[in-house]
């Protein structure tokens, strides 16, 4: 009986790393566009209250690794008179803490702009811009999720 323990100790270890090894199966695709969309949201929470945000209404997924695919969602948002945006981009990573992390990026750019990895929402990107469009100052928020499963149905 003794010659059975150390054999039965050998198949359970060797089924703890064959379970170890299997591929994590990817997330859902409901949930990381829900991630994604609730990092942008908290960017939208440091601008004034009640500013007009419209997201674009697009939510076709995106291909990725396999059959995976990944959300990618864009929201503009109105800004009062006198917006600084140069303070609003500045003052974000503080804004926003540990959940975010700042991306850097090597591209200069004309425009006050912040990329982050969202490191509490999945892991989602979110990038920042403010631009003028039609003589508006707007805050463009470009949000991608991680790669994800495939949509229960053609439209989430």
């Amino acid at each position: 009986m003794d010659a059975t323990r150390p054999a039965l100790a050998l198949l359970a270890a060797a089924a703890l790393a064959l379970t170890g090894c299997a591929p994590t199966p990817l997330p859902t695709y409901e949930a990381v566009r829900g991630e994604a969309q609730d990092a942008m949201q908290r960017v939208v929470d440091e601008l004034p209250p009640d500013v007009p945000v419209e997201k674009n209404p697009s939510d076709k997924p995106f291909g990725c690794e396999g059959d995976g695919v990944f959300y990618t969602g864009q929201w503009t948002i109105g800004t009062p008179e006198g917006f600084d945006g140069q303070a609003f981009v500045d003052g974000l990573p503080d804004a926003l803490g540990e959940d975010f992390l700042v991306e850097e990026t090597r591209l200069e750019l004309s425009y006050p702009a912040i990329s982050f990895i969202a490191t509490g929402y999945a892991n989602s990107t979110v990038d920042v811009s403010v631009l003028t469009r039609d003589e508006v100052v707007v805050v463009d928020i470009l949000s991608t999720s991680q790669c994800a499963q495939p949509p229960a149905s053609p439209s989430p």
